[in-house]
């Protein structure tokens, strides 16, 4: 596990996709900068309400602001990632070795974890600080422990974001192919991320819209202080959405026909 886990390490390190992605997520942030200075000069200051981050405090808020880019980045980076194991072949040769197709699929989606987190701490990191510099650290309003917040803040996103890159890894090694996972992605990418809202136009099953990761992502304000009531609640349903879509990838991955 360890041998095949330090050759995908240096096949990623060789691989121009992965520096592709991390050129992706340093860009990103420095692009949001400077359209925030952009606006705060020409169309009037930042609000927290339609900007969210505004300053180095709510820079911790970034990931949230950019989910749908970020989600996207690794719905494209792990359909090329798997699907390429099968489609070259190489999926074989780490079989064949004595390798279970339960520990190739964790240790696929360990990469992925690795990945995630450090996009997440890039971004978070550089959002702080450029922000900071250009409009000062100030604070987020009603958020009276901000170390707390901001740990809670950044494990709570994190988590909510590999629940939805674990559901891709599930994907790909359902789908086997780059072209097909890559459009399947992004179909559940979007699906996710506004079909749950319909429920939140019937009362009675408003409640149901939460359930789903990428809900969070997309229609939970992270700036209000009664947010860090619902940290708890959104750890465990990221936590139950990896296990679940674990269970399924293995799964489906031992009833592959794996030619």
């Amino acid at each position: 596990m360890l041998n095949l886990l330090a050759a995908d390490k240096v096949k990623l390190f060789k691989s121009r996709k992965m520096w592709i992605i991390l050129s992706i997520v340093v860009f990103l942030p420095i692009f949001q900068l400077l359209n925030a200075i952009s606006k705060n000069s020409y169309q009037g200051h930042l609000t927290p309400k339609e900007d969210i981050v505004v300053n180095g405090a709510s820079g911790v808020l970034m990931n949230v602001k950019s989910n749908l880019v970020i989600l996207l980045i690794f719905c494209a980076f792990i359909s090329f990632y798997i699907g390429e194991e099968f489609q070259n072949g190489t999926i074989r040769n780490a079989l064949s070795l004595g390798i279970s197709r339960g520990k190739y699929y964790l240790l696929k989606l360990l990469v992925a974890f690795g990945l995630t987190l450090i996009s997440t701490v890039i971004i978070t990191a550089m959002s702080v600080s450029g922000y900071g510099m250009v409009f000062g650290f100030g604070n987020i309003a009603g958020i009276t422990n901000y170390g707390n917040y901001f740990l809670m803040l950044s494990l709570t996103i994190f988590l909510l974001i590999f629940s939805v890159v674990s559901t891709y890894v599930a994907i790909g090694f359902m789908i086997r192919t780059i072209g097909a996972s890559v459009i399947w992605t992004f179909v559940f990418t979007i699906s996710m991320g506004f079909i749950p809202a319909v429920f939140m136009k019937f009362k009675s099953l408003a409640d149901v819209t939460w359930w789903f990761t990428e809900s969070y992502l997309f229609y939970k304000n992270f700036a209000l202080p009664s947010v860090i009531n619902e940290f708890s609640k959104m750890i465990f349903i990221s936590v139950i959405t990896i296990m679940i879509s674990t269970i399924i990838g293995i799964w489906s991955f031992y009833k592959a026909d794996i030619k």
